[in-house]
């Protein structure tokens, strides 16, 4: 009786033992609003910068990108690559001024002025324009949509 209960405990302590080392640790849960957070402040950063590559990596392959500046669609990073080359060809000296954000985790919304001079090879004008940005963003943390409003009214010439 004895031998068989040393049997069973060593059994069950093998068996205890075994389980306990195949089990993977469990991953920590996935803040995605932070993650959101992370991926807008680098956008913006990036446009700040004039960071093409930067930008245009942060785009899903199939990412929609419309804007009310420009008519039609842009499909994905070689979509983003044409809108911002052509963004700051005209602007190259454009800032993006962040003032509000709301961030539901997969979808951001951001609120911004863009300031600089536009058309310098014709003496230049200064400018100062209000837009929102709603972005889309999928599982894999990229930009899966983005639709860019421009407030024509706030859009401003002169100083």
């Amino acid at each position: 009786m004895r031998s068989t209960l040393r049997s069973t405990l060593c059994v069950l302590f093998v068996a205890v033992a075994f389980a306990a080392c195949t089990q993977q640790p469990e991953k920590p849960a996935v803040d995605k609003k932070a993650q959101s957070e992370t991926l807008i402040q680098e956008h913006f950063r990036y446009l700040n910068d004039h960071d093409l590559k930067g930008i245009v990596g942060q785009y899903s392959p199939k990412a929609n990108i419309t804007s009310s500046d420009w008519k039609g669609m842009a499909t994905g990073p070689e979509g983003a690559d044409q809108i911002f080359h052509l963004e700051f060809y005209v602007s190259p000296d454009a800032k993006y001024l962040v003032d509000k954000v709301i961030n539901t985790d997969s979808t951001v919304v951001v609120e911004y002025d863009v300031i600089g001079l536009k058309d310098k090879t014709n003496g230049g004008v200064r400018y100062d324009v209000r837009k929102c940005s709603i972005f889309r963003i999928d599982d894999k943390n990229k930009i899966s949509g983005e639709a860019t409003y421009a407030n024509a009214m706030a859009y401003h010439n002169g100083n």
